[in-house]
């Protein structure tokens, strides 16, 4: 495991991260600059770092994306061994942050169901906040353009979720009804707010990744993806570094949940 922030001078009174990363693929993109300025993140590359780790280290937890999913647990051994240790966060009251396949993970964890969706949903699509997510302390007032409830954002997932018990939801897209959710203090985030351009060219250069989003979409519209998320980016970025900052402040640095 590494730790960035202990680089760059950690204050100690920065809340304590652990950032479950899937694939060196799957970065925190635009979330990082909110952990990396205000919080002490420590990066557990679930691959190959093992997950039977002391959680009294850490405050909260972030869980990124990746190509695999939930339903790969027979043939990928840590993906039941991430479940455990999300159980285990969860016990503890800690708050965790899942972002799509992180969500994903966060939902199978607290007791949902998670399946291949009819509808796969590539591309920028727009997700509407609930009238739950403009009200919500880390996500409403969050959204500025086009309007108050609506996002266009990266969207790159093939399977979705039933949500866990005690879940509230807080945004939807016309694909896919669960986009956003929270339980208590934690928030499964089905869409990519935090990839722009870049992230998704880089997602498209690996060829059996490109080959599925074309599958869907089309030569054309995959070519066009990238530019698609970079015309958003100056709205998602600052969107994505906002969200992250206020969890951060109001849930995580609070040390307790409050709802």
């Amino acid at each position: 495991m590494s730790t960035r922030t202990e680089q760059a001078g950690a204050s100690p009174q920065r809340p304590r991260v652990l950032e479950i990363r899937h694939a060196e693929s799957e970065p925190p993109g635009a979330y990082g600059p909110a952990l990396d300025e205000t919080a002490e993140t420590t990066t557990l590359r679930i691959w190959r770092d093992p997950a039977s780790i002391d959680l009294t280290d850490f405050d909260a937890i972030v869980v990124l994306g990746g190509a695999m999913g939930v339903g790969d647990a027979d043939r990928i051994p840590w993906i039941g061994d991430e479940l455990d240790l999300l159980r285990r966060a969860r016990d503890r009251g800690m708050p965790i942050w899942g972002v799509c396949l992180g969500a994903q993970m966060l939902a199978a964890a607290l007791g949902g169901e998670v399946y291949t969706s009819d509808t796969p949903e590539l591309g920028v699509h727009r997700v509407s906040l609930t009238d739950a997510g403009m009200a919500d302390p880390v996500w409403g007032g969050a959204v500025t353009a086009p309007t108050p409830r609506e996002i266009d954002t990266v969207q790159w997932h093939f399977d979705t979720v039933i949500l866990p018990p005690g879940a509230t939801l807080l945004a939807s897209s016309e694909s896919c009804v669960n986009q956003l959710f929270r339980v208590d203090n934690c928030y499964g985030v089905q869409f990519h707010l935090e990839a722009g351009g870049d992230l998704v060219t880089d997602w498209l250069s690996h060829p059996d990744s490109r080959s599925a989003v074309a599958g869907v979409l089309g030569e054309s519209a995959t070519d066009r993806f990238p530019g698609d998320a970079a015309a958003e980016e100056g709205i998602t970025a600052p969107m994505a570094d906002a969200v992250m900052r206020r969890w951060l402040r109001e849930v995580v640095g609070h040390g307790r949940s409050r709802w």
